[in-house]
């Protein structure tokens, strides 16, 4: 035997590098339906995350079938609040008369979403994080 390297290993340590290699490509070319296939069951969801501010965020999150309201400032510690989430199904919709008379207003208008709903909780339970309406 000598000290170097034959051409068998040279041969198998390339084709192991190589399927490495290709398997790290299939990974992240599949990453997003690998993810929700092999985590399916999470038990936290961010369900919306956005900015309020320059240094505040607001994250609504759903734990175990709970949603909850985080809002979060820059040197401040995180509010989270218990979130009385609106009912799913959207309203029925009015269609204007043929007589071309005012359409009749819907029981829930466009901006009452759970997102809104959830702002205008955190002002009223928290007026000190400065999410005033101006």
């Amino acid at each position: 035997m000598s000290d170097t390297f034959s051409i068998t290993q040279l041969i198998i340590i390339t084709a192991f590098l190589s399927a490495l290699i290709g398997l790290m490509f299939v990974v992240r070319r599949y990453k997003e339906p690998l993810s929700k296939q092999l985590g399916g069951q999470r038990r936290i969801k961010l369900m919306e995350d956005t900015s309020i501010g320059a240094n505040e965020r607001a994250k609504l999150i759903e734990v175990d079938g709970q949603v909850f309201l985080i809002i979060s400032a820059k040197n401040q510690p995180p509010s989270v609040m218990p979130f009385d989430q609106v009912s799913a199904n959207p309203a029925k919709t009015i269609r204007p008369a043929a007589t071309g008379s005012q359409p009749a207003k819907s029981s829930k208008d466009k901006s009452n979403t759970p997102f809104l709903e959830a702002m205008k909780q955190a002002r009223l339970r928290n007026p000190n994080l400065g999410l005033d309406q101006s």
